[in-house]
């Protein structure tokens, strides 16, 4: 999981370099929590169960304004869904040309006027793209 900070963000400060890695790791240990708890069926009723603590704090390790987490709160999560984890640095998988492909092409995907767009529920399927059978 990651994102494309050059293209979100643009060039940026040390600041936002580090606000950035902290939301992004932080995202991606609720993202592997949640998907703990799916593999082995747990809800989060249940995993407040199992640990001890109220829906509401369980709650708030999913929540993306919750309070920061601890590793041994983590472990402990992990625990509880009999699952174990491994913590290890991501192998930047991104090339220095793709990197200065993104450079080069950013300012103009930014610049595509709004109008380009045009936003309509999944659901409404244009007239004209009726498929004949």
């Amino acid at each position: 999981m990651g994102a494309n900070k050059e293209l979100l963000l643009g060039s940026q400060t040390p600041d936002q370099e580090e606000i950035f890695a902290i939301e992004e790791l932080v995202f991606s240990v609720q993202i592997s929590l949640q998907r703990a708890m799916n593999r082995n069926g747990v809800s989060s009723k249940e995993l407040a169960e199992r640990l001890g603590m109220t829906p509401a704090r369980v709650s708030q390790i999913f929540s993306s304004k919750g309070s920061n987490l601890t590793i041994k709160t983590i472990a402990k999560v992990i625990n509880a869904l009999g699952e174990e984890f491994e913590f290890s640095p991501k192998v930047k998988k991104r090339s220095t040309q793709a990197t200065e492909q993104v450079a080069k092409f950013a300012p103009l995907i930014l610049q595509f006027p709004s109008t380009i767009w045009e936003e309509r529920p999944a659901n409404d399927v244009p007239r004209k793209a009726k498929i004949a059978a």
